[in-house]
């Protein structure tokens, strides 16, 4: 693994533990092993390193949906959840886009729009499963938009993430998934007040 890497695998276990405000170049520096001199070789600033940890983080996560492409999609979605299973761990972790959420206005342009990105990349997915998972019969979602539907799962997601986090329980993550699971079953029924 060549130092550039190395250093954007500092920053990103970083920002998931501690935040992007958390930590400094001297930080990266240390967890690489490297002067902190050295760091501006490959940034010039810890906006352009976050852009870079959420650019590359993107396209890891365009990879694990494109390992999932040929499942059915019930099953694209459970891969889904189980890799933020991966991510979060022992609830120590944030994914790494969403750890931004709450200084999302507190970093620069370019940093607001890498997020941007990583976001939307994760709605678009989504919302590719949901719609497929329709036409199949595997998912029912009422009148309910495939978009809004994709939503619904990645906020569910992040937030179990948070949750999980501040009470030192990974099993919020899987809470939600059931949540989903049942929602979007086909054979589920809608509960009635009693007519009488």
């Amino acid at each position: 693994m060549d130092t550039r890497e190395k250093i954007l695998d500092a920053a990103q276990g970083l920002i998931q533990r501690r935040s992007f405000h958390g930590f400094s170049f001297q930080d990266v520096a240390d967890g690489v092993g490297v002067r902190k001199a050295s760091l501006y070789h490959y940034f010039d600033s810890k906006d352009a390193m976050a852009v870079a940890v959420l650019d590359r983080a993107a396209d890891w996560i365009r990879s694990q949906f494109d390992r999932t492409r040929d499942l059915a999609p019930a099953d694209r979605l459970e891969a889904y959840f189980d890799m933020f299973r991966g991510i979060h761990g022992k609830a120590e972790r944030m994914c790494p886009g969403g750890s931004f959420g709450a200084v999302f206005d507190a970093v620069s342009s370019p940093v607001q729009a890498a997020v941007h990105r990583f976001a939307t990349r994760h709605i678009d997915e989504l919302e590719d499963i949901v719609r497929e998972g329709v036409k199949r019969g595997q998912f029912a979602i009422g009148d309910q938009r495939p978009r809004d539907v994709a939503m619904q799962i990645l906020a569910g997601v992040q937030g179990a993430l948070l949750s999980g986090r501040v009470t030192s329980d990974p099993h919020f993550i899987d809470a939600v998934a059931a949540q989903f699971r049942t929602c979007l079953s086909p054979g589920r029924t809608a509960s009635r007040p009693d007519a009488g």
